[in-house]
């Protein structure tokens, strides 16, 4: 067990944990994969089957890399059947390998662009009295719903708050919310009538069938001694529900950070880990204090973070790597652009005058939009970066129209591919679409549409496109080239001058390909990526980039220098966080601890002053987060072009501050 010997005391305790249940806090930099893959590798040692263990996290990625680093650490025999997955895989492999227990095996599964669209075509519209509601805003109210288990009127106030005022929202939900019930009844019943299932779907329909089926409860959960889950905090109340099933027979090992809980617009419940113990019968907590990422001057600041807040986070992280001698600067600048040029300046200096890399350095933001102007500069001054947290390579209408006709191959019924597919050609609009649909609605298979399809004098590009997937889909890399090459004329013509850009990305697309055990496998990871593990990227030609990331697509990851930028008042907490209560706040407040706790050697803390008058001016409406901050911890440093800040930190009271059967429409 020459892994163990690396582990601090905390670490040990964690790892080598008798309890039927565990719950691991580990705070930021403590070490949580190195103990959640000691923990695999432990039960391993002890004799535990590797089928008999089940490693869940929030992205693929990171699912993965926990079982590949498991694997490494101890030699095993069954060393396959070892596997990291998400929730949301783990739920739809379930599905697929039990058809006598889910009937919904053979549905198709749909994305969230599907979804969208299928709300947009089953809401009713009333042209002489339209209402003001879109279909994706419906989407997420249901979403939201379904993974919250709130009723309907609670879901449209969580996620309808910020767009409208108390009293009007309260009069919204009395008007509008019976548009909403029949809205979702109509998707429901659409989605039953077509076969698919949708991306929240597949933790309902496994969570509520073990619910419901005692002997299906029984059969799977005893299939796992162990389950292992990573990013506790991120969990929602369906899984939660989901993974009571699995009390009686497994064991649940969680490892997570309550104070790095910041996807609450997503679902997840912070105060599910904070009463972890309370909600899973037999369970303990480990905490893990020392950090081995920052400084011990970096964590003073983010320790002074956490203690202001009135939530008891109980979290002084001890750094293991003492004192460094520089302390966090927290730099005063004008505007937007001149905060940019600073941090630019600085990454350059490093390289050029310390010997820094640009793979060094970090800029993290709360929002893409807050990254522009220092993209814009990056670019400017011959940076090379990657913005992490824009728009997913899945979410790109290229890659989708590429992915349609494998879709149509896989599920000829799939009539949201079909649409997709048929309305890339010239002349092909949604009328003549639908006529085709219709045409094949009967057929039994692909190449029976196909024949159906030639006897409608359909353009042949459309039925080669589907011969050439056909022949070849046994091989998803040779389905997916198949595909792009049938098409790769028709999209240079609808992309235009966007085409040399768009190109890029198939490449990215075949690499997925080529790693998938199956086509239908391909397009079910396709399906499942989270958005929260998908990247923009650009200069792709070195593996020495600046990252650009928001503060949300930034956790698992660490850089020797870190620029926070735009801590300003308005900024954290944002003015409608306040508005919206403790909740709302104390979220944006672990949202700056996660962007400070990146940093390893050095950590500049941005400020917009611009932002500083403003709430000088009206300090009685704002919180600012860095109130009373100990002047000590910080060194001040001040670029402003009109002179220096007269005064510190304003001071601020921080104190004031079918599924239908299922769902609560009270």
């Amino acid at each position: 067990m020459d892994y163990l010997e690396s582990l601090n005391e905390e670490q040990l305790e964690a790892v080598k944990a008798e309890e039927k249940h565990v719950l691991v806090l580990a705070g930021a930099g403590s070490g949580k994969t190195r103990v959640i893959i000691s923990r695999a590798a432990y039960l391993l040692e002890k004799g535990v089957r590797p089928s008999r263990i089940l490693i869940l996290s929030f992205t693929r990625k990171s699912a993965r890399e926990i079982a590949e680093r498991v694997k490494s650490e101890i030699s095993i025999k069954e060393k396959s059947a070892l596997t990291g997955q998400t929730f949301h895989s783990w739920c739809y492999e379930l599905i697929k390998s039990n058809p006598g227990i889910f009937k919904e095996s053979t549905y198709s599964l749909i994305d969230e662009d599907d979804a969208d669209s299928i709300f947009r075509y089953t809401f009713p519209r009333d042209e002489a009295s339209p209402l003001p509601i879109k279909g994706k805003d419906i989407h997420d109210v249901y979403s939201f719903m379904v993974n919250t288990r709130k009723s309907l009127t609670e879901a449209i106030r969580m996620k309808l708050r910020r767009t409208y005022p108390e009293t009007e929202l309260e009069d919204y939900i009395k008007k509008y919310a019976v548009h909403y019930r029949n809205a979702i009844e109509a998707y429901v019943r659409y989605k039953a009538a077509h076969r698919y299932l949708d991306y929240d779907d597949l933790l309902y329909t496994v969570a509520r069938t073990l619910k419901v089926n005692e002997k299906a409860r029984e059969y799977i959960s005893r299939r796992y001694e162990h389950i292992l889950i990573d990013e506790m905090q991120d969990t929602n109340p369906l899984q939660y529900e989901l993974l009571s099933s699995f009390y009686e027979n497994s064991h649940i090992y969680a490892v997570g950070d309550d104070a790095q809980s910041i996807y609450a617009f997503r679902g997840s419940d912070f105060n599910s880990i904070h009463r972890f113990t309370s909600i899973v019968p037999d369970s303990k907590t480990y905490k893990l204090r020392t950090n081995y990422r920052s400084y011990d001057e970096i964590l003073a600041v983010s320790n002074w973070l956490l203690a202001q807040s009135p939530l008891h986070y109980d979290k002084h992280l001890i750094a293991k790597k003492g004192k460094s001698g520089i302390k966090p600067k927290l730099v005063h600048t004008d505007n937007g652009y001149e905060e940019a040029n600073y941090i630019t300046d600085k990454i350059l200096e490093n390289i050029t005058e310390h010997d820094y890399d640009y793979i060094d350095h970090m800029v993290l933001s709360r929002t893409v939009m807050g990254l522009r102007r220092v993209e814009a500069v990056c670019i400017e001054k011959n940076i090379p970066y990657r913005l992490y947290g824009g728009s997913s390579l899945i979410e790109s209408k290229h890659i989708r129209d590429v992915i349609s006709p494998i879709r149509v191959v896989l599920n000829i019924h799939d009539e949201i591919a079909w649409m997709r597919f048929l309305t890339l050609f010239r002349g092909i609009g949604e009328k003549s679409a639908l006529k085709y649909i219709e045409a094949i609605r009967d057929v039994g298979n692909t190449d029976e549409a196909i024949k159906t399809l030639k006897l409608k004098k359909t353009p042949k590009v459309i039925t080669d496109t589907l011969e050439r997937i056909s022949e070849n889909r046994e091989n998803a890399l040779s389905a997916v080239k198949a595909s792009y090459n049938a098409l790769e004329e028709r999209l240079q013509i609808l992309y235009k001058e966007e085409w040399v850009y768009r190109k890029k990305d198939f490449e990215v697309l075949f690499s997925l390909a080529e790693i998938a055990k199956s086509l239908d496998s391909f397009i079910s990871d396709f399906v499942l990526s989270p958005r929260l593990e998908e990247t923009m990227r650009t200069d792709e030609s070195t593996d020495d980039y600046v990252v650009l990331s928001t503060i949300h697509s930034a956790k698992g990851l660490e850089s020797s220098i870190c620029f926070v930028i735009d801590v300003s008042p308005y900024a954290f907490p944002t003015e409608r966080a306040y508005a919206d209560g403790m909740e709302e706040v104390e979220e944006e407040r672990r949202c700056l601890y996660v962007a400070l706790t990146r940093a390893k050697d050095d950590l500049y803390i941005m400020r917009n002053t611009k932002s500083v008058r403003a709430y000088e001016l009206e300090a009685s409406k704002c919180p600012y987060f860095l109130n009373d901050l100990d002047f000590n911890l910080v060194e001040m440093v001040n670029i402003e072009e009109d002179g220096a800040i007269e005064g510190d930190f304003f001071q601020g009271d921080m104190s004031e501050c079918s599924i239908l059967d299922d769902l609560d429409f009270t």
